[in-house]
């Protein structure tokens, strides 16, 4: 248990109006900014987003905070759930005890707390700076009141889904790829860091496009389903939902059922997107001088998306999905396990098919790579030609 004390006035507690049988207690104080604790930047992992202090937003919480004597009615304030706190009346202070990093900590207001870290180090607050504090007992998840609370700027479903540890299993399958310290879970995060984030949303949309449990390639009576899946590339927020909707129990099953080949899945990726130029040469087409490919022979123009290999060209997403989505049809699952497996060698079906697929998606009569990504019947084809060389030859 940790215990932190800071200065405050016109402290108050507020009893559950409602007598629901919840324990929760409301305390309610003006802190004294530069008394607030630098420990508390230990205990935001109740936040749901990480704080972009580089914004418009931040960076006027900074600037009322010097200027303003009444910062604490300008300001909505900070909201903390605490195992304990007391006040010490005759002194003006008040004690919290944080015990569970999970529960306890801030909920909201998580700008402000930081503009006032980062005033405190410059030792520029004064002393009559004031800031409005909410501090909740007896929470037992952050999630409902964080969700209701960060209303300013609205808070993503990915982020409340990480509070839930709804990608722990996610976390777990992707702990040794190289990209895995990159990934987003929620909003801002990695964004102060010096690294190119990926968004959980994205690193979702690849592997569901292999689940059998989301997009079954086969219909129960054996013959080819038409669905594809398109929504994987055009909608990655509904995808999200997707995931979340199956239920806890349901998604951890099918992710630790395709645990053997979702490293192979971002292979295929990375494989695709980082080889696209040489692929196209050897079926006599020039990637290169494609407008949107932005080639450049002297310098680097970006990284491939999860393993960061530099590149002298772009590969717009719309033209990598369909691609890629098409090696699904190379699934198999174990009747006795229920366990994912390729029905052919994954490197050697690349290195014999990858090139035909990017001719194909190059013969698109169209320079939009977003309509490329869009287009049923070129998922179709794709699709089809690595089943029949997975199956069929």
């Amino acid at each position: 248990m940790v215990s932190l004390s800071f200065n405050a006035k016109s402290f108050k507690k507020m009893e559950n109006p409602t007598s629901d049988g919840s324990k929760r207690v409301k305390y309610v104080c003006y802190a004294q900014a530069n008394s607030i604790p630098l420990e508390l930047n230990d205990w935001m992992k109740t936040n749901p987003r990480e704080q972009k202090m580089t914004t418009n937003v931040a960076k006027n919480i900074i600037n009322s905070l010097i200027d303003n004597t009444n910062f604490h009615e300008l300001n909505r304030g900070i909201v903390l759930s605490v195992s304990n706190v007391s006040y010490d009346n005759k002194m003006g202070v008040v004690t919290i005890e944080l015990g569970d990093p999970e529960i306890h900590g801030n909920i909201d207001g998580g700008h402000t707390l930081r503009a006032i870290f980062e005033l405190q180090e410059k030792k520029v607050i004064d002393d009559d700076r004031y800031v409005f504090l909410e501090i909740f007992t007896g929470i037992s998840s952050p999630v409902e009141l964080a969700s209701a609370r960060n209303t300013s700027v609205q808070v993503d479903l990915k982020s409340i889904e990480e509070l839930q540890k709804s990608f722990d299993v996610l976390k777990d399958i992707l702990k040794d790829l190289k990209f895995s310290d990159r990934i987003a879970y929620k909003m801002n995060e990695h964004y102060n860091d010096d690294v190119n984030p990926i968004d959980v949303r994205d690193v979702l949309s690849l592997i569901i496009m292999f689940s059998q449990e989301i997009y079954c390639y086969k219909n129960p009576e054996g013959t080819l389903n038409d669905q594809q899946p398109i929504q994987c590339y055009t909608g990655k927020e509904a995808t999200l939902k997707r995931f979340v909707n199956l239920g806890k129990e349901k998604r951890e099953k099918m992710l630790n059922d395709m645990r053997d080949i979702i490293p192979d899945i971002f292979k295929i990726w990375e494989y695709i997107e980082a080889n696209f130029d040489k692929l196209a040469l050897k079926v006599g087409k020039r990637y290169t001088s494609r407008k949107y490919a932005k080639y450049n022979d002297e310098e680097w123009v970006c990284s491939s998306s999860y393993f960061e290999k530099k590149l002298h060209f772009v590969v717009p997403k719309g033209l990598i999905y369909p691609i890629v989505g098409a090696y699904r049809s190379l699934v198999i699952i174990d009747p006795k396990t229920h366990k994912y497996k390729w029905t052919k060698n994954i490197d050697e079906m690349l290195a014999n098919t990858a090139s035909k697929l990017v001719g194909i998606v190059l013969d698109e009569k169209t320079d939009n790579p977003e309509v490329v990504g869009k287009n049923v019947n070129l998922w179709s084809n794709l699709f089809k030609e690595i089943y029949i060389e997975g199956y069929l030859i």
